[in-house]
């Protein structure tokens, strides 16, 4: 009976102390960059133990070739060294003969591998469809999201890999289930606090931005989040609107981590849907249906009538529409920019080296995807707040919108796109499929080798 209750009172004692009460303070920041650290440890470690299990069966790339070893007796290493950056230019499908100045062309079957491959390669790794997939990641995390080829495992990694799993799921994810937890009572809590307290107190606002930014720093404690602001003087402030680049629904979380907006998004079901209309409970939010033309014109109305008073939270928007796998930024839709008033831009970086924080939702549900999160290392990612910026006399929105993508790709390290973000939901049209064709076949003549000549190339483009 005694060790039992001495475990209960010591989890419970590690929750209060080691996780709501920081929360709560603001502090734990220190540990969370220590744990880091040493995770980023572990991971070069095992990285380490990966190349060496490669080396030892051969799987390194070959090594160059001993000079003494090749070419005819009496042959210096300069003339040894000329021929042999000679032929290392040599197209594919010409090889060299025993004439002295003779170079035969040749061809082979496996001459067509390069090719196959490449388009094997375009076909699969187009610019616009892999952006609404999880990014493929070349280092091993331990996590099931990522995975190494069996030949590869040894026993030490096994032991770390079985340790790291009792680490994230034994003692991790009950303490941050209990965190995330602790956040939505909170915030059921601090509603109805808001709401029965009358508006017109003076401190009201005050107390509505700390209760509301608490919610939201246990989300993010929760999943032992890391969250670097950058400049944060350009913060959105009240009649503006901020606009960011799209990943999940954490987004919403992070951003408001620091500052409280009026958020406009879609329409959810369930719990992100629960959570949705408590929030709807204590100050103006702005929830539409995708597929209502209707619904369309109300956002414009009711975001261009928030946004008239400079007394009103900032708007949070995300104008691609839809989440994208934190490595490009798709078209920002032109509805945020036709209204006279302040744009504030950011940029938001993921570390997917912790966790995959791109939401799938086609394949995954929020609960599903929450859990993925909640069994992760932890959330790090880096918040640019970009300088406010304002549509130009002669600007239309579109150009507007283009104007601060560019701006949002370039700091967050991300490719910039024109296409729409939603064709993953729609049955493409058959102008769009051919668009897609024509790009890919453009990207795969650009990865073919150069030394195809020109006769072959036009062959070639005329088959494609």
């Amino acid at each position: 009976m005694v060790p039992r209750i001495f475990i209960l009172v010591y989890w419970l004692s590690t929750f209060v102390f080691g996780f709501l009460v920081p929360a709560f303070l603001g502090g734990t920041l220190t540990l969370r960059r220590w744990y880091i650290d040493n995770v980023h440890r572990l991971f070069v470690y095992c990285d380490g133990i990966i190349n060496e299990r490669k080396h030892l069966l051969g799987f390194e790339s070959e090594t160059p070739e001993e000079e003494t070893s090749s070419g005819e007796e009496g042959e210096t290493f300069e003339d040894r060294r000329s021929r042999r950056g000679k032929r290392k230019h040599l197209p594919s499908y010409v090889e060299e003969t025993g004439d002295d100045d003779g170079l035969a062309p040749s061809f082979g079957f496996c001459d067509i591998a390069p090719l196959v491959m490449n388009g094997i390669s375009t076909i699969r790794d187009d610019q616009v469809t892999t952006r609404f997939y999880a990014e493929e990641k070349g280092l091993w995390n331990m996590l099931t999201r990522t995975s190494i080829h069996p030949v590869f495992m040894s026993h030490r990694l096994n032991i770390i890999w079985f340790f790291s799993l009792v680490w994230r799921w034994c003692w991790l994810l009950p303490m941050r289930i209990l965190v995330f937890l602790a956040a939505l009572g909170w915030l059921i809590v601090a509603t109805v606090i808001l709401v029965v307290l009358p508006r017109s107190l003076p401190w009201y606002e005050k107390c509505y931005e700390w209760m509301i930014c608490l919610v939201f720093k246990l989300v993010t404690h929760s999943l032992s989040g890391i969250v670097r602001f950058h400049n944060p003087e350009n913060r959105a402030r009240k009649g503006g609107i901020c606009v960011a680049n799209h990943t999940s629904p954490l987004d919403a979380a992070i951003l408001s981590y620091d500052n409280c907006y009026s958020m406009i998004g879609q329409r959810h079901g369930g719990l992100l849907g629960f959570t949705q209309k408590i929030l709807d409970m204590t100050t103006t939010h702005i929830w539409f249906e995708r597929g209502e033309s209707k619904d369309r014109q109300m956002v414009v109305n009711r975001l261009t009538e928030h946004c008239s008073s400079g007394k009103n939270l900032p708007v949070l928007i995300f104008p691609e529409g839809t989440c994208i796998n934190n490595t490009s930024v798709m078209m920002f839709k032109k509805g945020s920019f036709e209204i006279d008033t302040t744009i504030y831009p950011v940029a938001i970086k993921y570390n997917t080296l912790y966790t995959e924080a791109f939401w799938n939702s086609s394949e995954q549900s929020f609960v599903k995807y929450l859990f993925m999160m909640l069994t992760s290392w932890a959330l790090v990612c880096d918040v640019w707040y970009l300088p406010p910026m304002r549509k130009l006399p002669n600007e239309n929105a579109i150009a507007f919108a283009n104007r601060v993508k560019a701006l949002i790709a370039k700091k967050g390290g991300l490719v910039d796109l024109q296409w729409d973000g939603m064709i993953k939901r729609k049955k493409l049209s058959e102008r769009i499929r051919q668009t897609l064709m024509d790009l890919e076949r453009q990207h795969f003549l650009e990865s073919l080798p150069r030394n195809i000549s020109h006769g072959n190339l036009s062959t070639l483009t005329s088959v494609l």
